[in-house]
């Protein structure tokens, strides 16, 4: 008799202890200053906003990915540990003569994510997609697709954390659980699927990280000219298979084969990964044809989603 699926975070809710950077931007500039330089219309936004967003390079090379959220007096940015100080670098130095405090809050406060299949709830969570609540000294974050953050001082991360755990029995999920998280519900990765070579259109970030109609900021005319073509060659995918697959593995044959860029492991046997496929005619095959077997492709990664400012 088949088992029923019991992968932590997918299928059953825990919570897991992200490892990512804080940044904090200050200061009576900081709206505009941001808004200059990131994909996103930070112009546009008010207290309890929280949006995806992209640092590109003038040719649209990712410098940073990452998620904003708009507080009174200050603008947090949370992006991958392994670059929060060069990105809280950069923005110190690029600020100029504007009013802007840039501070690596990374080690003080912490980051924590509630997940499980639909939506689910924390004390001081809103209901509404993309906001956040003051709650405490810390935020609680309502994610686009249902789930929670909890972000604050380590402290209150840590009281939140044992509350859920304690109260109402959530096991705390490992790198892996999240990694396996990430790949089934289609989340790009920095340093896996958003690498240097790659483009924003391709990965399927237009959607959830980038505001179409906001001004000038570095890169704008490279997702401008890429959009307005509307012809990228590849599109990132999440796909499963019976075989085992790994990062780097080829997809199907010919001159430009897909390219799996992250693969994990599920409780009932199955392999979960994203892979960049080749378009035909626009549209990403239903299979594709291996040496070990079918792999089976689930969903383009941001397809039917709505292009901000289109």
């Amino acid at each position: 008799m088949t088992q029923p699926p019991t992968d932590l975070l997918t299928d059953i809710p825990a919570i897991h202890r992200r490892p990512d950077g804080v940044i904090r931007v200050g200061g009576p500039d900081r709206i505009g200053y941001l808004h200059s330089l990131l994909s996103q219309d930070v112009e546009g936004t008010r207290p309890g906003d929280v949006a995806e967003f992209l640092y590109l390079d003038a040719k649209g090379e990712h410098l940073a990915a990452g998620t904003l959220v708009v507080h009174a007096e200050h603008v947090l940015l949370l992006v991958p540990s392994d670059i929060v100080a060069e990105i809280a670098d950069r923005l110190d130095r690029f600020r100029f003569m504007m009013q802007v405090e840039v501070t690596d809050m990374t080690g003080e406060w912490s980051l924590a994510s509630l997940r499980g299949p639909g939506e689910v709830d924390a004390p001081g969570a809103r209901s509404q997609p993309g906001t956040a609540a003051p709650h405490g000294e810390g935020l609680v974050i309502r994610d686009r697709d249902g789930g929670v953050d909890l972000l604050g001082p380590t402290s209150w991360v840590d009281d939140r954390v044992e509350e859920l755990v304690e109260d109402r029995g959530l096991p705390l999920a490992s790198a892996e659980d999240w990694e396996r998280h990430r790949i089934a519900t289609g989340r790009p990765g920095w340093g896996s699927e958003i690498t240097a070579g790659r483009r924003t259109q391709e990965l399927g970030l237009l959607p959830t990280h980038v505001h179409l109609r906001k001004g000038c900021y570095p890169g704008q005319e490279s997702i401008a000219k890429i959009f307005n073509l509307g012809r990228p060659r590849r599109a990132l995918a999440v796909v499963e298979t019976d075989q085992a697959l790994a990062a780097g593995d080829s997809l199907g044959e010919g001159r430009r084969p897909g390219e799996v860029t992250s693969a994990a492991a599920t409780g009932d046997g199955r392999t979960v990964a994203m892979a960049l496929l080749p378009l035909v005619d626009g549209e990403l095959p239903e299979t594709v044809e291996t040496p070990g077997g079918v792999v089976r492709v689930r969903a383009r990664v941001g397809a039917g989603l709505p292009l901000r400012g289109a």
